[in-house]
């Protein structure tokens, strides 16, 4: 049972979080907006909790996720690290010598297509995310582009469990230097290797991970909300077993069209599942050590590639 405590500018958090702990023996255990309310307030709120929950950035700034870390609480951030990449180095440190879980924000992780997937996963050997992106403006492809790897990594290497060994980057331009298209190979040391596909000025979008394992394939369209696997039996190669949905499941609702943020229960859900990480003993799916290696290794790719 944990105590959640509440830092945001919006007094709708407690309420949807409350809704989502009420099975879990968990409790939110107050809510303050630091932007109105004394430094002592929000000490005092950190200091009462188990677990403090920040849903979105406060004033622009880390400081109230970094008082939290310092005054040794474990930390659910609602944003992935792309929106704090500044002060993500310092946290991590932090956060090794406090002791302390952070969680970081990321929809793929907690999304059913891959939640529903990871107990199928059984040492990868191939793992390639296609992620087709529409015609936006200059500024905004770039920002999308780059989001888009930080995330894909993230969730890659998780997969893959294992630290890098080999990145070899790629770009694609037109005549007038427009990109196109970057492809990403990272090689781990455990002999996975990860493979990005991002192409520019698509004409749908696509967004889909392909896992080839010695059991077989797995496919996960994140898009459509669909997730099967074809498995294959020993001595049997070439006659595959017809493929198996593994999401969504008899009864479960399909969800068309991931929407580009997610919603305040899909928000709060992922609050919930940190919860269980901990009285579990487990680290959470999206932690900060992860998307801070992810977000490193993106930053390395946009040196050598230059403009993305």
């Amino acid at each position: 049972m944990y105590s959640v405590g509440i830092l945001s500018g919006q007094g709708k958090w407690p309420e949807v979080l409350s809704e989502m702990l009420k099975t879990s023996g968990s409790n939110v255990s107050g809510w303050i907006n630091p932007q109105v309310s004394s430094p002592f307030d929000t000490q005092q709120l950190i200091d009462f909790s188990d677990l403090i929950w920040i849903p979105e950035k406060i004033s622009g700034s880390m400081e109230e996720a970094i008082q939290v870390i310092r005054r040794s609480r474990h930390l659910s951030l609602g944003f992935p690290v792309v929106e704090f990449m500044d002060e993500a180095p310092n946290m991590v440190k932090l956060a090794h010598e406090a002791r302390v879980q952070v969680q970081i924000g990321h929809r793929d992780w907690y999304n059913p297509v891959v939640r529903s997937s990871l107990m199928h996963i059984f040492h990868p050997q191939s793992i390639r995310f296609t992620d087709h992106i529409t015609e936006l403006p200059q500024t905004e492809s770039h920002n999308l582009v780059f989001k888009t790897i930080v995330a894909d990594l993230d969730l890659a290497l998780g997969l893959a469990g294992s630290t890098v060994r080999r990145v070899r980057p790629h770009v694609s331009r037109l005549l007038d230097g427009t990109t196109i298209q970057i492809d990403i190979r990272v090689e781990m040391h455990n002999g996975t290797v990860i493979n990005l596909l991002i192409r520019k000025l698509a004409r749908t979008p696509e967004r889909s991970i392909e896992i080839i394992q010695p059991s077989g394939i797995l496919m996960l369209d994140l898009l459509k909300g669909i997730s099967t696997s074809e498995e294959y039996k020993d001595g049997d190669i070439g006659s595959p077993i017809p493929g198996k949905i593994l999401w969504p499941v008899e009864g479960e609702a399909q969800d068309l069209a991931l929407p580009e943020f997610c919603s305040d229960e899909d928000a709060a859900r992922q609050c919930l599942s940190f919860i269980h990480a901990l009285e579990r003993g487990r680290h959470s799916l999206s932690s900060l050590e992860g998307g801070f290696k992810a977000l490193e290794i993106t930053r390395q790719i946009e040196t050598t590639l230059g403009a993305l």
